[in-house]
């Protein structure tokens, strides 16, 4: 027994070692194919539009006279039809930016053809994302996007992290003094030892990330921001506080407390959660299921205390999908708990859920800002939060101490449903509002913030420019002019003292 014990060990890490191997070679053949190559034809079409540009100053044509609106580019891997925060997010900044006249141009991995228009470019190369079947990552900048950042005249350039092209569109932005403004939207410590088994590679990979990544939107950027102040000085270093600020944020007009009809929620509560009277209490969760988000830790406060829970009654209703779906069902089955999973909830169905709802709940640490609580709380759904960084920072002055709860305490999880189970008065009075249309107004002021920063840098360069323009235009001039002398004046002058008899007299 023992014998074959060591053997199936053995067996086990031969297949691990293969794997590993098998892992490097495929990611050496693709840098050295793939990745290298793209990212060197990129930076060679840069410098050929930067060329071409510059014959356009000598020759006239490129004027760069200034417009009244702003001409921005947001570069993302985050938009519809992804459902997650970010997408969200990237697609309401650039629907109200585009509303109030600016010229917004945007490059991502994919877009709801539905929503796609001339300005859009969703055709970065990219690769799947391995942690997110439904997602895809730009792993290269390509030739369209090198182009439009080599060719065009840009006021600012929306960078959206995380982001694997992050170094290419930093240094080309930095060569043409071009103000930078870097968005950080993910707490990558926590997604890359949740999702990663193996510590070591998970390490690894931070580390490539911050070289790669986060270093340089510290170097280049010139704003780096975040959903909360927290966040960003963990995730930038307090000594870069000078750079930070907290990006704006906000939700669709849909959500709000006023519903559609006046059996709305008694429908949905019938429809929806499975249950016909008010006296089934009803716990909403809207999020991605998978391991970061902690969703499972839930089901301790729903167990009979009698089985070592806290015996918290009614209804848990779960939106959302991922990869942890199918664990999560058979973990409520096991434990014969009442727990609903509705799937992908489309966005503009999910302000009846809240609305129907008797309170919202997250487990997650892992949230930058957590638009969801927002959502529920416009639609009059209290939220209960544990106590982390970045909720204490948005919520702390904004909703009651009873409604956030310590994560490791399911007595206190329990006690923060009972209490806000009971706070939709709370909510009435104190109405939470918060929309993309004034988020959109606020990014715009830092946008200006950033042209502001960068503006002695863009002088600073105009004066070269000038200056090489015209050492062009001088050179151009000279040398048209001694090839005239040369070709034309002064075989002429020599054919007319030989034509005159001066040539003895000139000698």
């Amino acid at each position: 027994m023992a014998e074959n014990g060591q053997n199936g060990l053995r067996t086990q890490v031969s297949c691990w070692i293969a794997a590993v191997r098998t892992h490097y070679l495929v990611l050496l053949f693709f840098t050295l194919i793939v990745y290298f190559p793209r990212l060197c034809l990129s930076y060679f079409v840069f410098f050929l539009a930067q060329f071409l540009r510059l014959i356009a100053r000598i020759t006239g044509v490129a004027t760069g006279r200034p417009v009244a609106n702003r001409r921005i580019l947001v570069i993302t891997d985050y938009l519809p039809p992804q459902t997650h925060g970010i997408a969200i997010r990237c697609h309401a900044y650039v629907k109200e930016m585009r509303a109030k006249g600016h010229e917004v141009i945007v490059f991502s991995t994919a877009y709801e053809a539905s929503k796609e228009t001339s300005f859009d470019h969703p055709n970065i190369p990219a690769v799947v994302n391995p942690f997110n079947l439904k997602n895809r990552i730009g792993y290269n900048p390509g030739v369209k996007l090198a182009w439009f950042l080599g060719a065009h005249t840009w006021d600012v350039v929306h960078l959206v992290y995380p982001s694997l092209i992050g170094t290419f569109v930093l240094t080309t932005c930095a060569w043409r003094r071009i103000p930078v403004y870097c968005s950080h939207h993910v707490e990558m410590n926590i997604f890359a030892y949740k999702l990663v088994p193996i510590r070591w590679v998970a390490s690894f990979g931070l580390k490539m990330y911050d070289i790669l990544g986060l270093g340089p939107a510290i170097k280049w950027g010139t704003l780096n921001a975040a959903p909360t102040l927290c966040f960003a000085r963990d995730h930038m270093g307090k000594e870069n506080e000078a750079k930070l600020r907290r990006v704006p944020s906000g939700t669709h007009d849909i959500f709000t407390a006023v519903p559609k009809s006046d059996t709305e929620r008694r429908d949905i509560r019938l429809a929806k959660f499975k249950v016909d009277s008010e006296d089934d209490k009803v716990i909403l969760m809207v999020q991605r299921l998978s391991a970061e988000k902690g969703t499972e830790r839930v089901f301790t406060a729903l167990l009979p205390k009698e089985e070592g829970g806290q015996g918290v009654k009614g209804v848990l209703a779960i939106a959302g999908d991922g990869p942890a779906k199918e664990g999560l069902i058979a973990e409520a089955t096991r434990l014969r708990l009442r727990v609903v999973f509705l799937g992908n909830v489309p966005h503009n169905e999910l302000p009846q859920l809240y609305r129907s709802a008797d309170c919202f709940v997250t487990m997650s640490l892992s949230e930058t800002f957590g638009l969801t609580c927002l959502e529920a709380m416009m639609c009059g759904c209290p939220a209960v939060m544990p106590f982390c960084s970045v909720f204490d920072e948005i919520w702390t002055d904004k909703t009651p101490k009873e409604w956030h709860y310590n994560i490791e305490s399911p007595e206190e999880l329990a006690a923060s449903i009972a209490a806000a189970q009971t706070g939709r008065k709370y909510l009435q009075d104190h109405p939470v509002r918060m929309t993309w249309r004034d988020a959109a107004e606020e990014l715009l002021e830092q946008y200006e913030e950033c042209i502001k920063m960068n503006k002695k840098n863009r002088e600073m360069l105009r004066e070269l420019v000038q200056f090489m323009d015209h050492c062009f235009r001088v050179a151009i001039c000279s040398t048209a002019a001694t090839w005239v002398l040369c070709r034309y004046y002064w075989p002429a002058m020599k054919r007319f003292v030989r034509g005159v008899g001066l040539e003895t007299l000139v000698r």
